[in-house]
């Protein structure tokens, strides 16, 4: 009876949470198509030029102060003259873009193009021209099907030229965001601050989880992870496999963009599950591939599971790519990938390594005080029931540290700004565990660096930790 009460409460639960995810996914799928916002600016520039070819009269009569009076041949010369301008600046804006995508994807990362996909210049400036080209286009169409000769007012003309100096104002728009996006210093900023907005999007979602001291997300240390988990109350809370659980396999190929949790608690609730996501978002799985188990409960015969399965899947969207809408270890990759290409040899760049080596800084400094790691959800009692794999800022830490020493390792401007970077996080992190770690990587850079003034500024910045001032940055680190 108890289940039965269950049921509906948790039914509508998920589906309130898939409405909300439907809602997510329709904005994330809209981002995607980039075809979209052209289209929208074609039907909107069709539908201009057939109503105001022949509006209304009272449209006539509110612009007559700005309409233009011409024969249809002169409305259409003006419109064609129109047609080719605004043609003729789309075409000077899509160079310049293509010029400098392919310069950032050359020079930095080609992860950095989503930063031009989803830019004003995409969803905005190009669908203005095409709205003023099909605009011209329609207009000069219609009026060749005007029966009247004479000179009449045209508020097509009006609006045609409206346009004109709209369009005008989106290629300089545009030129100056696009000459503002070619400075290294713009773009790594740019990643920092979407990917802290993406984190902290992400922080409410933790707010009824279960705190799990000492557990990071880390494979490395799942043994204390699960050890922790242990403490807490409910079937499979331990982390382990039992005699009772089976595995949760992926329904298809692809990248994991997003887990909505609460659908997973809803169905996990209702059938006196506990739920374990060993997969995390962003990381790529296969059709078939085990991505967790799901200990079962009353609901666990042979005959429940299959349906069970498909429940827990619909909560696990995978995508083409990685997502860096709920992602944000991609948000930290990229700027990784922007300091290890600048300290290529093709392109031996340290300051621009040091430019995302410093927005690094500023990003896990940020991150160490939210709450990361694994997520574990109850239910109303209290019971564990969903298990969810997330990276902890230590695995954050790691991502960044191990790259940028295997190529820089030789440069001290960088190694200077990866210790200051290992300093903040050892000083300002909420966990100990993070602060710990950080400290083991600064001492070992203090030991095995061959700069005496790598390890110096080291040695200075360990004593600082202890309460020592701050020390400044030595002149070969600026």
């Amino acid at each position: 009876m108890a289940a039965t009460q269950v049921l509906p409460r948790a039914g509508a639960w998920a589906g309130a949470g898939r409405r909300r995810d439907e809602g997510r996914s329709f904005h994330e799928w809209r981002r995607h198509r980039l075809w979209v916002p052209p289209l929208v600016g074609a039907l909107l520039g069709a539908s201009l030029g057939i109503f105001f070819v022949s509006p209304g009269a009272p449209v006539v009569r509110g612009l007559s102060g700005a309409a233009w009076s011409a024969t249809p041949a002169e409305a259409r010369s003006m419109l064609s003259t129109v047609l080719g301008v605004s043609l003729t600046s789309l075409s000077i804006v899509l160079s310049l873009s293509m010029l400098v995508v392919q310069n950032a994807a050359g020079q930095y990362s080609p992860r950095l193009l989503r930063l031009y996909l989803h830019s004003a210049g995409i969803r905005v400036v190009i669908p203005v021209f095409i709205a003023t080209s099909v605009f011209c286009l329609v207009a000069a169409h219609e009026f060749g099907l005007v029966a009247q000769v004479g000179r009449v007012p045209r508020p097509a003309l009006a609006l045609a030229m409206w346009l004109l100096v709209v369009c005008e104002g989106a290629l300089v728009f545009q030129v100056l965001q696009t000459l503002q996006l070619m400075r290294v210093e713009n773009l790594v900023r740019r990643v920092r601050v979407d990917t802290l907005a993406v984190a902290r999007g992400l922080e409410p979602l933790r707010a009824e989880d279960v705190r799990v001291p000492g557990t990071s997300g880390s494979r490395a240390e799942d043994g204390a992870s699960g050890s922790s988990v242990a403490d807490l109350d409910g079937p499979g809370a331990s982390g382990s496999r039992t005699a009772a659980s089976w595995p949760l396999r992926a329904v298809g190929s692809g990248f994991i963009v997003a887990v909505d949790a609460r659908a997973l608690l809803a169905v996990a609730t209702a059938r006196g599950l506990v739920v374990h996501l060993e997969r995390a978002v962003g990381e790529p799985v296969v059709r078939g591939e085990q991505v967790g188990w799901v200990v079962s409960g009353t609901w666990g015969q042979a005959a429940g599971r299959e349906e069970t399965a498909a429940l827990v899947s619909r909560a696990i969207r995978l995508g083409r790519w990685r997502d860096e809408a709920r992602d944000v270890s991609l948000g930290v990759r990229q700027l990784v990938d922007v300091a290890t290409r600048a300290l290529s040899p093709g392109i031996n760049d340290p300051y621009t390594a040091v430019e995302a080596l410093d927005q690094l800084t500023f990003l896990l400094r940020e991150l160490g005080s939210m709450h990361l790691g694994p997520r574990v959800l109850p239910d109303g009692a209290g019971t564990p029931r969903v298990f969810l794999r997330s990276p902890s800022l230590r695995d954050h830490l790691e991502q960044v540290t191990e790259p940028v020493l295997r190529y820089g390792a030789t440069e001290p401007s960088v190694m200077l700004r990866l210790l200051r970077l290992l300093a903040t996080v050892a000083r300002d992190a909420r966990e100990d565990a993070d602060r710990g770690a950080a400290r083991a990587q600064l001492h070992d850079l203090r030991t095995t660096s061959e700069h005496a003034v790598v390890r110096h500024h080291a040695e200075a910045l360990e004593h600082a930790l202890q309460g020592a001032p701050w020390p400044p940055l030595p002149a070969i680190g600026f």
